[in-house]
């Protein structure tokens, strides 16, 4: 962690919850969402995890959603900014770490054991969820978003958000973020 990164927690900010909106619509309560940035806690719980699992040390950030609280390791984005820009990542990220959020607003912390159960059965392969070949097979096959696991629903929202707002086709993720949002 950088030394000017002292911890935060905050709510998002208008333009985080604009964004999210294009995801969630009004399925997510984004004013009891709090963001902490800045902790440590994720990483080391990260490389504690893949030292008990026997798997190499993490290559990037991670971060741990909690109830209404995502936690961060890093400072996250203060204003918007376009896709092209390296950092605009964070913003997907954010999406991905919400999803957890309204799991939980959801399911309670049923979630946690559920996203934990994941990815300690799947490592790395429990955010797969078979790219836009997957989703169109899966509409094909009358799945629904709740038949992905809940790791695999994050990086769904993500990957359909950074589509999003790089102008893509998401007409494959689009039947699955209807589900969201109609909830």
């Amino acid at each position: 962690m950088p030394p000017e990164c002292s911890p935060i927690t905050r709510s998002l900010y208008a333009w985080e919850i604009q964004e999210a909106q294009r995801v969630f619509g009004i399925s997510l309560t984004y004013e009891r969402v709090r963001v902490h940035e800045c902790t440590a806690f994720p990483d080391t719980v990260d490389r504690l995890g893949r030292m008990l699992k026997r798997m190499p040390a993490p290559t990037q950030p991670n971060a741990i959603t909690l109830g209404m609280h995502s936690y961060f390791p890093i400072r996250l984005l203060e204003a918007l900014v376009p896709p092209s820009n390296i950092m605009h990542y964070q913003i997907g990220w954010l999406i991905h770490e919400l999803t957890h959020v309204r799991q939980f607003q959801k399911m309670g912390w049923t979630y946690l054991y559920q996203a934990l159960k994941a990815q300690i059965m799947s490592g790395a392969q429990a955010y797969d969820f078979g790219g836009e070949a997957g989703l169109l097979e899966g509409t094909q096959n009358g799945q629904k978003f709740k038949d992905f696991n809940l790791e695999q629903q994050g990086d769904i929202c993500r990957s359909y958000y950074n589509r999003l707002a790089r102008s893509l086709d998401v007409s494959a993720w689009k039947p699955y973020i209807d589900e969201i949002q109609d909830e």
